[in-house]
Order: C-alpha cells, then structure tokens, then sequence
C-alpha cells in the first residue's frame, strides 16, 4: 500500500526545505494555496503540516501562517528517522519516511481487569479487555515490542490480521472512533525475559520504554499500550514551548 496524500505533500514540503526552495523564517504557502495545489482537503494539509510540526522544522503562527525555523537532516538512516514524537500508528510512521513496516502478533487474548491492571491502565477493574502483543519490524529489522490493552465492548472485533495491518486504520476507518489525544510516561528500563526472547537480545541493555494512555475527541480512553524500543531505534523529538513560572 502507498502512502497517503498528506504524507507526499509532507515530503514535498520538507523536500522544498531541504532544498532551499523555503529557506529558514520564510512562511509556507497559505493553506488555501496548498489545498488549491493538491487537490485536496484543508484537513489533509493540516495532517501534513502537523508532521513537519512534530519534527520541529515549521512552527504554525497564529493569524500568520506556518514559518520555517530549522533545516530537517537528509544524512540519517531511517531508524534513526523514525520518529516516535506525535500521535501516529507504526505504519504511519513506518511510510513516512519511506521504510516497510512488519508486524507479528505473539499475543492475542481477553483478560478481566484486574486491581493491578487498572491500577497502571486506566480501566475499569472487572472490565473485560483485550490484550494485543506485537513485535515490530523495520524492513526487516526487530524494533519494537507493543503490548495493547483495549476495552472489549468498545473495541470489538479484533483478529490476527487487524492487529498486525494497522489496528488505527480499523478503530478510525471501521469503528469510526476519532482518535485524539495521548498521554505518555518515557522511562529506561531492562528488559524482562519474555522481552529479551521475543527481540532476540543476546546481552544486556537497556529498552526505551513508553506507557500510553490514548483517548477518542470525547475524552474517552480506548487504550493503554507498553512499547519498548530497542534504543538504537528510538528517536524521540519534542518541541517546548516555555511558560513563565511565579
């Protein structure tokens, strides 16, 4: 499957920076300029900006347009590109920078909630839930291990083939939930056994490690997911805004 059109129009702009053809503190074409150019909707520009956003390389200006403030690095690996700052699937992110994603479903089961669970997931104990594991791959190369919890009633449905084509695409596209928000805690941790195993590590390291709480435009949360990185694969980027304290 190809890319989406918000992620050419990403690289077309980043390709333009790159390039020089936006240099820095120059603006974007306007958004209406952009939609005229590609045919497309204002929320597909929007996408694609939000990815330059996340890369910290355009910075949105209210009542300005969106201004150019770094110059993204062609000299990386797409490992080191992938990126997991932002809130996109695997796949997504995968595609973005040109990569093949893979994935292989080691668990899939329902579980009751229990004290501990709710305790660290957010969900309700005695709420039914089902669990997703899967091992990530990066054309061919083990990444990644993601460890879903999803509420059964209001995530049905998933089999083998959902969990590992893009389990975003079947909650956006089929069960018409809008995915909004995601809370995240980052840590450094070893790898437990089972970890190790499943990633084939041969000697001792550290994981990068996150646990995230993701929520639908309702305010609902719908999953709680443990990823572990290999830390040669995990590039995290973030860009603050300062805020004045008393």
């Amino acid at each position: 499957m190809g890319r989406a059109i918000y992620q050419d129009i990403y690289h077309d702009l980043r390709e333009a920076i790159v390039s020089g053809d936006i240099k820095p503190s120059a603006f974007l074409p306007s958004e209406a300029e952009l939609v005229a150019r590609y045919s497309c909707s204002r929320m597909t520009i929007r996408k694609a900006v939000s990815l330059l956003a996340n890369e910290g390389v355009v910075q949105p200006i209210r009542g300005r347009g969106v201004r150019v403030i770094s110059h993204p690095s062609d000299a990386i690996n797409k490992e080191d590109a992938f990126r997991v700052n932002g809130l996109s699937s695997f796949t997504e992110s995968a595609r973005v920078i040109g990569a093949k994603p893979a994935s292989k479903l080691f668990l899939l089961d329902s579980v009751t909630c229990d004290e501990k669970t709710a305790g660290r997931s957010g969900f309700s104990e005695g709420e039914e839930l089902t669990r997703v594991g899967l091992v990530r791959s990066l054309d061919g190369h083990i990444m990644a291990i993601d460890r879903h919890l999803f509420p059964a009633v209001r995530i049905p449905g998933i089999d083998e083939a959902i969990a590992t084509s893009s389990l975003f695409r079947y909650i956006e596209d089929e069960l018409k939930i809008t995915i909004s928000l995601s809370n995240r805690e980052i840590t450094v941790e070893k790898p437990s056994p089972e970890d190790s195993k499943l990633m084939g590590l041969d000697k001792p390291m550290y994981l990068a490690v996150i646990r995230s709480h993701t929520f639908d435009s309702n305010g609902t949360q719908f999953e709680y997911v443990e990823s572990k990185y290999l830390p040669s694969c995990f590039h995290f980027f973030d860009s603050a805004t300062r805020t004045p304290l008393p």
